[in-house]
């Protein structure tokens, strides 16, 4: 359809100057003009913007987009095309079936690290990310307290000579609202007696400078991969 500036200004209830601006390309048109001018010429918006429109049709084994037939596709190509198409069909039926499958998928667990040697929580980081491990690293005991409190981690790697609070005492806090595992890292292998003296419950332990296999091994003998 055509329709000259003056004619089209007035079924789109604008100013003539205005259509010279669109044209002329020193203004854009909002989004409800596009929609008006495209309601007035009587084409779709995607095709008043230059957007081409594709319409793909499967012939005897054959896809054809806007008529001309795709030939690096063939008959195990579309019958792919349709599976899929069929796959999506059957999950709108069965609304409840992706959940399922959802629940399935295994959760990286989280593990909850304090210890004030920055590198070396860093180091530990980078190490346990990449085996599925969702690492939170915090170096003093109030810093961990507060994260464990908002992350409700699956183990928590506690290193006893901490900067503010005795990481004895940190346990404490941690045993009296939860039972969750606890591997202490420490340098003085000695300090667990001090521990089981009290009574707290520990589910391992790792000697400073750490060995990151045995860490590893360490976690997935606790909580698993």
């Amino acid at each position: 359809m055509y329709l000259s500036q003056k004619k089209l200004a007035a079924r789109l209830d604008v100013a003539q100057s205005t259509i010279g601006m669109w044209e002329s390309g020193k203004r854009t048109p909002k989004l409800d003009e596009i929609n008006r001018i495209a309601l007035t010429l009587k084409i779709t918006v995607a095709r008043l913007l230059g957007r081409k429109e594709q319409k793909v049709e499967i012939v005897k084994n054959e896809i054809y987009v806007n008529g001309r037939k795709m030939k690096k596709l063939g008959a195990s190509d579309v019958e792919a095309v349709l599976k899929h198409i069929s796959d999506l069909q059957s999950q709108k039926k069965a609304p409840g079936r992706e959940s399922v499958s959802i629940g399935k998928l295994k959760y990286a667990k989280k593990i909850l690290i304090i210890d004030d040697e920055q590198g070396m929580c860093e180091l530990l980081y980078s190490f346990l990310v990449p085996h599925n491990y969702k690492v939170f690293l915090t170096f003093n005991g109030q810093m961990g307290l507060e994260y464990f409190d908002e992350i409700d981690p699956d183990v928590v790697l506690l290193d006893l000579c901490l900067p503010d609070i005795n990481g004895i005492d940190v346990l404490q806090i941690i045993r009296k609202v939860s039972r969750v595992p606890v591997i202490v890292i420490t340098a003085h292998p000695g300090d667990i007696a001090d521990i089981h003296l009290q009574e707290l419950h520990i589910d391992g332990y790792i000697e400073k400078p750490l060995i990151l296999k045995q860490v590893l091994n360490t976690l997935k003998h606790i909580i698993g991969e």
